[in-house]
């Protein structure tokens, strides 16, 4: 599957930087020779955010800054709403600017990101994704980073009552969400830049064997249940969380093939890129509550066996019975066994569920917070109204 990939605001930019690159890497000779993201744009409120992304080329098309008239290119300081009015004004010169790219017509579908606790992003992204959804029969994805939960604490959270808009319109407007919960992934012993890059980089690797695996052209690489772009487009729907998880098998492996300790390894291997696809999963949910999953089984061609694919639609089958499942294999020479796990059409989503509830209070208290406060203000200065004038 091809994409064109479109990042808005610091975070959403930082994740199409890291889709150039990975990008780039499946493009090249000594690895697979796959193009998967036909181009990248990276929007943005301010100027410096642009300047820090390493992948993306510099010219004016692919980095693009919007706002400059009422921001003087400095952002919009976490207000989604000003970043959001920005956006309706500039998006019909962004989408041509997208339709125009030389290879758009090649690309199966568009995949918009950005964080749903910032300004620029959180309030550009619903828009930009309507605005292209009235103007292309492509599918249009969303890739939305939720805030850590430090983030949202507060009586007034710009993080939460900014996930919370933003949320509700991209939802709306779009053909697919992908959730991404820092909170699972953030570790609190490495740096913060660090920090942000390994889960920008996590969150991208998970879709590299799913968008390779239906540009494959080696014939001894294409599988025998190919997963394309239809049935990644078949399986998204509403909110979905993607997972990937990897066993290594042994150096010997290919020596040994033939031993029955072999045999019980492939099985164990299953289970455990199995178990860890489910525990990588973006957002932390139950697969029972899933009604679309598609799993695509990555292994060296004499592992990928009728029995190791019916043992993992079986487990995918008994955790989740209400699932339509989509299992495929993606064949290569290594010696790992990996499968990327996406679970769709999420019929409970216990951490959306807590935003959506929690922003409704912190409206409420917010208004209650802004009127007391004007009131106090106004007490304060009538203390000085005996006071003589200056004027």
């Amino acid at each position: 599957m091809k994409v064109v990939a479109v990042g808005i605001g610091q975070c959403g930019c930082n994740i199409v930087d890291e889709f150039y690159a990975v990008n780039s890497y499946a493009r090249s000779f000594f690895n697979r020779r796959i193009e998967i993201v036909t181009d990248c744009y990276a929007i943005n409120t301010d100027e410096a955010d642009l300047a820090g992304l390493r992948f993306i080329p510099k010219d004016r098309y692919h980095r693009i800054i919007i706002g400059t008239l009422k921001t003087f290119g400095h952002g919009v300081g976490k207000l989604n709403l000003e970043a959001a009015g920005i956006m309706r004004e500039s998006y019909p010169a962004i989408t041509d600017s997208l339709f125009k790219s030389r290879k758009f017509h090649e690309a199966d579908g568009i995949v918009v990101t950005a964080s749903a606790g910032g300004g620029t992003g959180s309030g550009s992204i619903g828009w930009l994704v309507k605005g292209l959804k009235e103007r292309t029969e492509k599918p249009v994805y969303a890739i939305v980073v939720l805030p850590f939960t430090f983030e949202e604490r507060g009586t007034c959270s710009y993080a939460l009552t900014n996930a919370a808009t933003c949320l509700k319109m991209v939802t709306r407007y779009s053909d697919g969400v992908f959730l991404l919960d820092n909170d699972r992934f953030g570790r609190t012993e490495v740096g913060l830049a660090q920090n942000f890059r390994q889960i920008n980089q996590q969150m991208v690797n998970n879709f590299y064997d799913v968008f390779c695996a239906g540009e494959e052209q080696r014939q001894k690489y294409i599988g025998s249940k190919v997963l394309d772009a239809g049935d990644i487009k078949n399986t998204l729907a509403n909110v979905s969380a993607i997972g990937r998880g990897s066993i290594d098998l042994s150096a010997f492996y290919r020596w040994k093939r033939r031993s029955f300790r072999e045999a019980v390894k492939e099985n164990l291997s299953a289970v455990g890129a199995l178990s860890q696809a489910e525990n990588n999963l973006s957002l932390r949910i139950e697969l029972k509550d899933a009604r679309r999953i598609l799993a695509l089984v990555c292994a060296p061609k004499d592992v990928l066996t009728l029995g190791f694919l019916q043992q993992i639609s079986a487990y995918l089958q008994d955790r989740s019975p209400e699932s339509v499942v989509r299992i495929g294999d993606y064949p290569h020479t290594g010696r790992e066994v990996s499968i990327t796990l996406i679970a769709s059409e999420l019929t409970e989503v216990p951490r959306l569920r807590n935003i959506f509830l929690l922003a409704e209070d912190s409206f409420r208290r917010g208004e209650e917070i802004t009127r007391e406060a004007m009131r106090k203000i106004t007490q304060l200065y009538e203390l000085s109204t005996n006071l003589p004038d200056l004027e």
